[in-house]
Parts: C-alpha cells; structure tokens; sequence
C-alpha cells in the first residue's frame, strides 16, 4: 500500500511548446553571417575565421 505524500510546497509546472525554427528558417541568417564574415576576412587580410564569425553575429544582432 502506497503512503499518502504530503502537498508539495513547490509550484506546478507547466510544460510550453515552443515552436521550433525550421532550417529553411536559419538559412538567410547564416547566409548573412557569413557574407558579414567573409567580408571581416577581407579586410582583415585574414585572421581567426571563429573571431570573424562571432563578430558578424554581434554587429548583425545590433542591427535587429
């Protein structure tokens, strides 16, 4: 025989379905950062390609 539990002090919690982003959704904005990181690359004459990626999402985040 299963013992009574008693109430849980803690609050229900309620599962939300969050529509996942398809990948024909991410395309145009990879394709974006990484237009913006080739153009770093140019300029730069060359360098860390990671450095130049994570520099387009920064200025294309701003832009938003």
């Amino acid at each position: 025989m299963a013992a009574n539990k008693p109430p849980s002090d803690k609050p229900a919690v309620r599962k939300v379905s969050v529509p996942k982003r398809s990948a024909a959704n991410r395309k145009p904005v990879h394709d974006a950062i990484a237009k913006r990181a080739h153009e770093i690359y140019e300029a730069q004459g060359g360098g860390n390609p990671d450095s130049h990626w994570l520099q387009a999402e920064r200025e294309l985040a701003e832009k938003k």
